[in-house]
């Protein structure tokens, strides 16, 4: 029994082995067939299609699409590790890209797709697209070209039936700064027509900075809604590193070390070609945020736009004071504002509300501006505004339409504290008084010192309880006056002066701001004038006419000789009212009628004492000579 259970076992195993033999043997022929086929396959394919047979009508198909398109390199088949072609050195260009090239493009199809595919344009037999070493010049309207470099690009998974297809791609721009992108993109055709595109898990980034998200697009319903975002990116290493590979863009000197340091952004937005548009935006600038909201409408070509915020420090991303370039750079901060007005070729809106603009050693609370307008033509129909402890108030009109803009403004001051103004933008307080003034202004330029140059307009201007500490006034022309009876004055006064309500007109005329028309009084003094200031050097030139009309120049100032009395005396006074200046003018009278003053003054101290004279006075001694000498100094007293 264990002899023929032993035997029959080993039977068993020798039957096994003989049909795994069988089928290892078969497997083989098998794989050696289709070897076989696969290499008929590519010989007959080879020798049958030649795809460089069809580069003209390729062409010819791209040309029927707008895209001018030359094959010069090769077009060869690809049979592994997957059945494809192979394009080698292609350019191509549009309306948008200026120039193209690829050194080679791949295109691979999967065999079963080959064989169960009606090669319709929803079904495509493709399987993967590679683009490899690829460079673009791209070209939009209003724009500087833009070059892209060692472009890549790989698809796989290709669908246009709706099917999730894996997207990925980088590239190079400005001299070598990277950019990437993946995405998960369903694309889906009706009727050989694109009817939708989404695209989820987006992450893009460029160099530094990177935006995640998704975009759906309905094609059918002409509706684009998506919404992106981007973690916290420190711009100002950012704009360092593009600064490194295109020495024209330079980063602007900021006050703050730490401006632009953390910015951020979320998005969502809803947008209809032929309709109706909503975007909103958070913007968030170092710890600030900006809220943005925009409404277009394409059928009536109407956008609304509004920027709100609580704060803007925006002291932090100008110069230090006094740096050269500060004013250039603040009115570059308010650009991006025309950007909708230049886009947009419809009428559009802004309307822009900040509780607070800092700036470095003041703040502007409570703005509000509404700007509207259509093909670079912008009318300012409000700016409010409380500054020093008043209120600005402006209208005005923007013509962008030409290379030299242009703007006629009608500013409007009201109760302006001039000791909190002059103290924040020059750092002294000595000047004070509630200033009111309403100018008409216009002008021309693209930077501060062509618009001041160009600046012409008009106005006036009033400022109660004027104060001016750096010189009392009085004081001055009672020295004078002293100088003129031949006397030395040795009174003392308080520092500085208080003026009654002084009034004046005003005149813009290249770079200069002239002040006509100024009157004012201390006491009996009286002062008129006019001065000129010149903007961009900050100087200003004061000439005054002081008047007494009474025998003191105020109940406790000095005594007036009557000769001097209702006597105009002409002041002429300078300074240099900028930052690095040291605020004291220099005041002194002029020396022409000075002199003709003291002439008469001496004449009638000489009449009194030798001849009896005084001023249109004079009598009669009866002496022929003396007479006659009389009469001389009194035709000199009248002079």
């Amino acid at each position: 029994m264990d002899f023929s259970y032993a035997t029959g076992t080993e039977i068993s195993s020798s039957n096994r082995g003989v049909k795994v033999s069988k089928i290892s043997k078969w497997l083989k022929i098998i794989a050696l067939s289709l070897l076989v086929l696969i290499i008929t396959a590519v010989v007959a394919i080879n020798s049958l299609i030649n795809p460089n047979d069809y580069v003209a009508d390729i062409e010819a198909v791209a040309e029927k699409n707008r895209i001018k398109l030359e094959i010069q390199g090769d077009i060869s088949w690809q049979f592994f590790p997957q059945l494809g072609i192979s394009v080698k050195q292609v350019l191509f260009s549009n309306d948008v890209i200026n120039a193209g090239s690829i050194d080679e493009l791949v295109v691979t199809a999967g065999l079963l797709g080959l064989i169960n595919t009606n090669f319709d344009a929803e079904n495509l037999p493709i399987n993967s697209i590679k683009v490899v070493n690829g460079r673009v010049r791209y070209i939009a309207p209003n724009l500087l070209p833009i070059q892209f470099d060692k472009i890549a690009v790989s698809i796989n998974n290709f669908s246009l039936n709706g099917d999730d297809t894996d997207v990925s791609g980088s590239a190079e721009i400005f001299n070598g700064l990277p950019l990437s992108i993946e995405a998960t993109v369903a694309v889906q055709l009706d009727a050989q027509k694109l009817s939708r595109v989404k695209a989820t898990n987006i992450r893009l980034r460029a160099d530094q900075m990177s935006i995640n998200g998704a975009v759906d697009a309905d094609f059918t319903n002409s509706q684009i809604i998506g919404k992106l975002s981007s973690p916290s990116i420190n711009m100002r290493r950012q704009i360092k590193a593009i600064q490194l590979n295109l020495p024209l863009f330079t980063i602007p000197t900021m006050s703050s070390p730490t401006a632009l340091t953390d910015v951020y952004f979320n998005s969502d937005f809803s947008i209809n070609p032929r309709g109706y548009s909503n975007y909103i935006h958070q913007i968030f600038i170092d710890g600030q945020q900006f809220d943005v909201t925009i409404e277009a409408d394409q059928s009536t070509g109407n956008m609304d736009a509004s920027v709100t915020a609580n704060q803007f420090r925006l002291g932090d991303y100008l110069p230090p004071q006094g740096s050269p370039g500060s004013e250039i750079q603040t009115a570059a901060v308010f650009a991006p504002l025309a950007l909708p007005f230049m886009l947009w070729q419809g009428n559009s809106q802004i309307e822009l509300a900040i509780d607070e603009i800092a700036m470095q050693t003041f703040s502007v609370r409570n703005l509000y501006t509404r700007l509207a307008g259509r093909n670079n033509l912008i009318q300012l129909s409000s700016l409010n505004a409380d500054l020093f402890g008043g209120q600005l108030n402006a209208s005005g009109e923007f013509d962008l339409r030409n290379a030299q803009p242009s703007f006629s403004v009608q500013p409007q001051l009201n109760t302006i504290d001039l000791g909190e103004a002059f103290l924040a933008l020059t750092g002294k307080a000595d000047v004070g008084g509630q200033l009111t003034a309403k100018m008409t202004v216009s002008g021309n330029g693209k930077d501060i010192f062509t618009i001041q140059q160009s600046m012409l307009g008009m106005g006036q201007f009033s400022v109660a309880s004027p104060s001016f500490a750096a010189m009392n006034i009085e004081q001055t022309v009672c020295q004078s006056v002293a100088l003129l009876s031949g006397k030395s004055y040795s009174g003392s006064f308080s520092a500085g002066t208080q003026l009654g309500i002084l009034q004046g007109n005003l005149r813009f005329a290249s770079g200069v701001l002239l002040i006509s028309d100024l009157s004012t009084a201390i006491g009996n003094l009286k002062l008129r004038g006019r001065s000129n200031i010149q903007m961009i050097e900050q100087t200003y030139q004061l000439n005054a006419d002081a008047v007494i009309t009474g025998s003191k120049s105020s109940p406790s100032g000095c005594t007036i000789n009557q000769a001097l009395q209702n006597q105009l005396i002409p002041f002429v006074c300078e300074g240099y009212f900028g930052p690095n200046g040291d605020g004291k003018p220099n005041c002194m009278p002029d020396q022409k009628v000075l002199g003709k003053l003291l002439q008469n003054t001496l004449l009638d101290k000489l009449g009194q004492k030798y001849l009896g004279t005084a001023g249109d006075q004079s009598t009669t001694s009866g002496d022929t000579a003396k007479d006659a000498f009389k009469n001389f100094f009194k035709k000199k007293l009248n002079d």
